[in-house]
């Protein structure tokens, strides 16, 4: 405590002969147990109230002044003191909002990104069903076409074995009839006849073709999966983007909107704004950053900006200022501006 001693009273030994018991002010309800007089100063150095004897002797050469002068000023500091734990107290509430409300934006984003996923997990589930139930429809047909050729080959050779029947029936009874004369020879060359048969041919129908179906299957399918699910090499970083900017759903795009930032394109009911405030963003600027940084090497990409004619595409340090424009950014940049392009278009 440095309650201001603006009237300090500095009493020594020499001094405190001339002292009496009456106080010099207004006396104070509590006593001192020692010298049973009243506490009508303060010292200042113990912070402690105390009678004028005890001023003089046990503190002697101490910062001592009224009793009510230390009070006034003691609560003029006290007050001060109050004021600071006041504004701290506003500070923390301060931060406490804003952990609440990122809090609330992580929420909206947590249940957004939930249902994008499912979307996209969706979207792929559906082309491998398609594509297995194509396959399979497939493997179906060609088996039923094998099925039926092979149904019919047998129907064939059933109807050759029904004709082998029946002439084996005649031989046999031609035999067990007993003729050994004229009549059996008569007859001999058209039964001999009937027993001359060509060979079955051999029945070789081809098999279901297993290693078109399977061979690679799922290599395959994967490089269809590419046309529906392209690859971006550049994803954007909605937390870096500025308050007027709307991400696409796949991080590959973006458009200006008048109003407060809601990350993704897709709004919820509970989607909260980013915070001004939040490090990642740029603010006031309309800028975002991709996800990816590079170290080194050449890189290239296409990159369609539509048809505003105000815009500016570059490489930026990781550590580039998010509440500064580029024009006083003190970071080393490389960018392409719309205003750039129409100064080489009037040079040509």
């Amino acid at each position: 405590m440095s309650c201001q001693p603006y009237l300090p009273v500095f009493l020594h030994q020499a001094e405190a002969e001339d002292l009496t018991s009456t106080p010099r002010s207004v006396d104070s309800p509590e006593r001192c147990e020692e010298h049973e007089e009243s506490l009508s100063m303060f010292c200042l150095d113990d912070l402690e109230p105390l009678c004028e004897q005890c001023a003089a002797v046990s503190h002697a050469g101490h910062r001592v002044y009224l009793l009510t002068e230390a009070a006034t000023d003691c609560k003029e500091e006290l007050r001060t003191s109050l004021n600071v734990l006041k504004k701290k107290m506003i500070s923390f509430e301060v931060v406490t909002q804003t952990c609440q409300h990122v809090s609330r934006h992580n929420q909206g984003e947590a249940k957004l990104t939930e249902e994008h996923i499912k979307n996209d997990f969706e979207s792929l589930h559906q082309f491998l069903r398609e594509e297995e139930a194509a396959r399979l429809l497939v493997l179906r047909e060609e088996w039923e076409e094998k099925k039926r050729g092979a149904e019919e080959e047998i129907d064939r050779m059933n109807r050759m074995i029904k004709s082998l029947e029946e002439k084996i029936q005649l031989v046999e009874e031609e035999l067990d009839a007993g003729g050994d004369g004229v009549g059996f020879l008569e007859h001999y060359q058209d039964t001999m006849s009937s027993t001359r048969h060509r060979e079955p041919q051999k029945v070789c129908r081809p098999l279901i073709d297993v290693a078109k179906h399977l061979g690679n299957l799922q290599y395959a399918e994967w490089e269809k999966m590419k046309h529906i699910a392209p690859y971006t090499p550049v994803t954007l970083d909605p937390r870096t983007a500025g308050q007027s900017l709307r991400v696409s759903p796949g991080l590959n795009s973006f458009h200006i909107n008048p109003g407060p930032s809601h990350g993704l394109e897709q709004s919820l009911d509970l989607a909260v704004p980013i915070p001004c405030d939040n490090p990642e963003r740029f603010h006031p600027s309309s800028r975002i950053l991709a996800r990816e940084g590079f170290e080194s090497g050449l890189h290239c990409w296409d990159i369609a900006v539509g048809a505003t004619n105000n815009w500016t595409i570059g490489v930026a340090a990781q550590s580039v200022s998010r509440k500064a424009e580029f024009e006083t950014m003190n970071v080393k940049l490389f960018i392409v501006s719309s205003v750039q392009m129409q100064c080489k278009k009037k040079m040509h």
